[in-house]
């Protein structure tokens, strides 16, 4: 079967669908995490108007396809051969530790769009499962002094229906995040969209919109590596 390829009309109707998913308010009951980590007085000096962000919706929630999702951030500077590593941790609804340790990550030489595997040695994710992850990092100001920055959020693992599967069989690689977007999978659209943003450059933008993030439309996009402990 030839692979699908989408329509202007239909394709803004999806950007529409990120949208609604990106401003979809907290069911009751959903723990509070955070988008947008606080601004405070002992920030370095390279964080200007924006600091670190995660790349989820406004509830901090979504679910992924994935046993081993990616995570999407903006990191508000860049690091060096001195800087402390970011660290990644993965916790159960138990509170739990899901990874064996957390995650040691290098930062980029630039501020900008990044993401963080989970490497597939450790236990992939349960379908039917939430997990809270918290991302932190750490600048040092000019008094040699290091500030830590935070955000946190919920993922949750859903199983891939067979019509999504099959559908996106029939689509191009380069447009799969449309099958994720319809049916509401944020992480697996978000991650799609990154991999394949030089051809659906629009849309790239648009996501990017929703974070006031646009002028890293055209930015290379990193994944954090990870340090060996």
């Amino acid at each position: 079967m030839s692979p699908i390829f989408v329509h202007k009309a239909q394709a803004q109707s999806i950007v529409e669908r990120i949208g609604r998913m990106f401003n979809t308010s907290r069911p009751e009951g959903n723990a509070s995490g955070r988008s947008r980590a606080g601004a405070t007085r002992s920030q370095c000096s390279q964080i200007e108007d924006n600091n670190l962000m995660a790349l989820v919706p406004n509830n901090d929630g979504g679910s992924t396809t994935q046993d081993y999702p990616q995570f999407w951030f903006y990191l508000p500077f860049g690091g060096t051969s001195e800087s402390p590593p970011a660290t990644f941790r993965l916790l159960d609804e138990n509170k739990r530790s899901v990874l064996s340790k957390p995650l040691q990550l290098s930062l980029p030489e630039k501020k900008g769009i990044a993401s963080i595997s989970i490497p597939s040695t450790e236990k992939p994710l349960s379908i039917g499962k939430r997990y809270q992850w918290y991302f932190k990092i750490t600048c040092v100001n000019d008094q040699g002094q290091n500030t830590n920055i935070s955000v946190n959020g919920w993922i949750e693992r859903v199983a891939a229906s067979a019509e999504l599967v099959q559908k996106i069989k029939q689509t191009a690689n380069q447009q799969q995040y449309i099958p994720y977007a319809e049916n509401n999978i944020w992480y697996d659209t978000v991650s799609k969209l990154a991999q394949n943003r030089t051809a659906n450059q629009q849309e790239w933008n648009n996501l990017l919109s929703l974070f006031q993030l646009k002028e890293f439309a055209n930015s290379p996009v990193y994944e954090l590596k990870i340090q060996k402990q």
